[in-house]
């Protein structure tokens, strides 16, 4: 019975009351408060004095030794399966969405040594690294090597690598091991080598490879090379095909749990029923931020119309906290794919559209936030 060792860790914030209702934060800001909050004096200091280039090696994935192995928040929050859709969402507004650990981590680190943190500095760091994969995206799914490491171009290709790693004694040992046994050894060990240097989780010809395969998850894409090693050693039938299958009918049924879970998170949101705006999409002024900051400015609403195909709500606005209403749609940071000339770009027009009281809308429902 094959192991499947996935990260899917809940984040568990019921001991937090930071801003008034255990909210997760929406913003830097709010992140950096939660976290001076949350991160033990020693997780701190590790985050303070590590070089900033290397703060994704301070904290859980990466890090390899207690207490820092062990601090999750801020993977718990960036996490595909379990994150925190307000941040996520916060930044990739902002149109980051390969860097959302590393933007968390050295915001905290600025707050951290200096007391506060200049948001639009971090945003614009981030956002040029932002630029910079996309322009490497344009040969890593083609080339060779990355970094100096060579990148295999399919499975055979891995054995091949694997096995010049690796002297005799080594792979009779992983040939006597049970496959469950061989995986659970190796899978945070060498598995994450192989996830960080044949670069499965930033992109290359051999997570291509996979995803033409229909396997898109790093973390299958290495259980699948370990496992067929193992069984290649070993002289077995590979099965590719069967393994590809088991990996799509988890996510398959992830999905439906997802679905399951918008379900029942939808059902909160009934005609009528009063809610509090997120800001995901920014604030119309400065004060207007600073007040949401200080949990003084809450913008409300009234549900009028629901939409359960699309998980889709209409309301009506009842309080702004600013003349100028609350922001519903901002372009920036958003990007535009050309299928002719295959490329993205930014749009022509940065386009803000707000909402004033007695207005009513057509919102994505976690743009709110329901009153309990």
């Amino acid at each position: 019975m094959r192991t499947i060792i996935l990260i899917f860790t809940l984040t568990v914030l019921t001991t937090l009351n930071l801003f008034g209702q255990n909210k997760l934060p929406k913003n830097l800001k709010q992140t950096v408060q939660y976290l001076d909050k949350d991160c033990s004096d020693s997780v701190k200091n590790k985050i303070k004095t590590i070089h900033q280039d290397s703060l994704i090696y301070a904290v859980y994935p990466f890090a390899k030794t207690e207490p820092y192995s062990n601090y999750k928040t801020i993977f718990d929050w960036t996490s595909d399966e379990n994150g925190n859709p307000k941040i996520t969402k916060y930044l990739e507004n902002k149109g980051i969405f390969d860097y959302q650990s590393e933007v968390l981590l050295y915001s905290f680190r600025q707050y951290l040594l200096n007391g506060k943190i200049n948001e639009k500095e971090i945003l614009n760091k981030y956002i040029e690294n932002q630029k910079k994969s996309e322009e490497k995206d344009k040969i890593k799914f083609v080339t060779d090597t990355i970094n100096g490491i060579y990148i295999p171009k399919d499975l055979n290709d891995c054995f091949k690598q694997i096995n010049s790693f690796w002297n005799d004694s080594t792979k009779i040992q992983v040939k006597n091991w049970k496959e469950d046994e061989f995986a659970g050894k190796v899978h945070l060990g060498f598995g994450m080598w192989i996830r960080n240097n044949w670069q499965l989780w930033g992109g290359s010809r051999l997570s291509k490879y996979f995803n033409d395969l229909g396997i898109h998850h790093p973390d299958d894409m290495s259980g699948i090379i370990l496992d067929s090693y193992h069984r290649y050693l070993n002289k077995t039938d590979i099965k590719l095909e069967e393994q590809v299958k088991y990996y799509q009918e988890y996510w398959g049924n992830s999905k439906k749990a997802e679905q399951k879970r918008k379900e029942e998170e939808f059902i909160k949101y009934k005609i009528g029923k009063t809610l509090e705006f997120n800001y995901n999409k920014g604030y119309v002024s400065k004060e207007q931020e600073n007040k949401f900051d200080n949990d003084i400015c809450i913008a409300k609403c009234i549900i009028t119309e629901r939409n359960e195909k699309d998980f889709l709500i209409k309301v009506k606005i009842i309080e702004t906290c600013d003349k100028k209403g609350i922001i519903y749609y901002d372009n920036e940071g958003y990007r535009i794919y050309d299928p002719k000339t295959k490329k993205w770009s930014n749009p022509p027009k940065r386009i803000i559209k707000r909402i004033k009281s007695n207005q009513e809308q057509w919102f994505e429902y976690k743009d709110w936030e329901t009153i309990e």
